[in-house]
């Protein structure tokens, strides 16, 4: 909750810098309308309850504890160009801080690289 609203006060900065803000998690779509509402985020919260972009990236991890399998899904921040290349990943996440040290990643892209939508749809 501590980032979404780290996010939410950054969004200005991002917006300002031409970056695009999502969030994803395996939540279902009323619950992010819940957050959404009561954080008042300005920025899209998409759902993967099935996993299954977060197994196309890499961040579902499976444990086995005893008989039984348990999937993580990693905490990680992607920062993709204007073509939608992932060029920054951040899986150790300190919260505090972290949206201005992700800001700070997308402005320093060269122009041609710079942060937000990829110019064409991808399916």
């Amino acid at each position: 909750m501590r980032e979404l609203r780290e996010f939410r006060e950054a969004y200005p900065a991002f917006h300002e810098a031409r970056v695009e803000v999502v969030g994803v998690s395996t939540d279902s779509l009323a619950s992010h309308e819940g957050w959404s509402r009561r954080l008042r985020i300005p920025f899209p919260l998409l759902a993967d309850p099935d996993r299954i972009g977060g197994h196309a990236l890499g961040l579902v991890r499976r444990l086995g504890i005893g008989g039984w399998s348990v999937e993580l899904f990693r905490r990680a921040t992607l920062l993709a160009n204007r073509e939608g290349i992932i060029v920054a990943a951040w899986a150790d996440v300190k919260i505090r801080g972290h949206a201005q040290e992700v800001l700070q990643a997308a402005r320093a892209l060269p122009a041609t690289e710079s942060a937000g939508p990829p110019s064409a749809p991808s399916a």
